[in-house]
This record gives C-alpha cells, sequence and structure tokens, in this order.
C-alpha cells in the first residue's frame, strides 16, 4: 500500500497562495539556490524578497519529515553561507497528533542549540509564520 505524500505539495502551494494574496512580498517557489555541500541541487520550497529562505514542514501522521528538521538547518545555514542570503526560516504545520518532536524543536532548549550552530536559521509554527509574514 503507497502512501499519500501529497499534503506537503498542497501545503506548500496553499502558503504560496497566502504570500501573493495578502502580503507585499516578492514570491518564488521551487527555487533551485544552489549546490548542497555534498554537490547535490538544492531546491528551496520559498524564496522571499529574493535574500530569504523557506522551507516549509508539513506533517499530518507520524512520519520521517520530523526526523530531517535538524538537517534542513545544516542545508539551509549552508545556503546563506554560500549563496548570499540573508536568512531561513523552518515552517512546522500539520496536526498536533501527527508530531512527536514539534514541542521540542520549538523549545528554548533546542533554538538556543541550533542558533549556535546555524545562527542564520530559524524554526516556527505556521501560526507564527502567518502572524509575521500576511498583513494583519
Amino acid at each position: 500500500m503507497s502512501r499519500n505524500t501529497t499534503t506537503g505539495t498542497k501545503y506548500e502551494t496553499q502558503v504560496e497562495n497566502l504570500l501573493e494574496q495578502f502580503s507585499d512580498h516578492k514570491v518564488k517557489s521551487q527555487v533551485w539556490i544552489g549546490k548542497k555541500r555534498n554537490g547535490g541541487k538544492h531546491k528551496c520550497d520559498i524564496v522571499i524578497n529574493d535574500d530569504e529562505l523557506i522551507s516549509l514542514k508539513y506533517q499530518r501522521v507520524l512520519g520521517t519529515a520530523e526526523e530531517k528538521i535538524p538537517f534542513e538547518f545544516m542545508k539551509l545555514q549552508h545556503a546563506v553561507d554560500d549563496y548570499g542570503y540573508k536568512s531561513a526560516t523552518i515552517v512546522v504545520a500539520g496536526p498536533d497528533e501527527g508530531w512527536k518532536w514539534k514541542d521540542y524543536f520549538l523549545s528554548e532548549e533546542f533554538c538556543a542549540k541550533m542558533k549556535s550552530i546555524y545562527p542564520d536559521v530559524r524554526i516556527i509554527t505556521h501560526t507564527q509564520f502567518v502572524q509575521e509574514y500576511l498583513y494583519q
């Protein structure tokens, strides 16, 4: 039985539409932003105003999206360092029952540790993203 893996894509489209309709940001989606340190191409979900990277992590049921969060910090910091982006934000979304690690990823402890290693990358919730990036 195959899993439905389209929820992430649907969420990306939803966020892109929200930004285009309810903000003044210049929005590009699914952008090749350079190469990862392993030589592979790095595609980012959304680039705002040509200088801010947005990575969207939607998880509806328990799975591997949350296990990729620390690696996402590393990849995004490398993109900032290597290609001159100003900053990067990871947005976590989806029902709480779909996440085991969400509270920890958003905790002061985790954020402080990540900030010490990856100073230009942060993690926020979808609600925080809406409050910060869309017209209020």
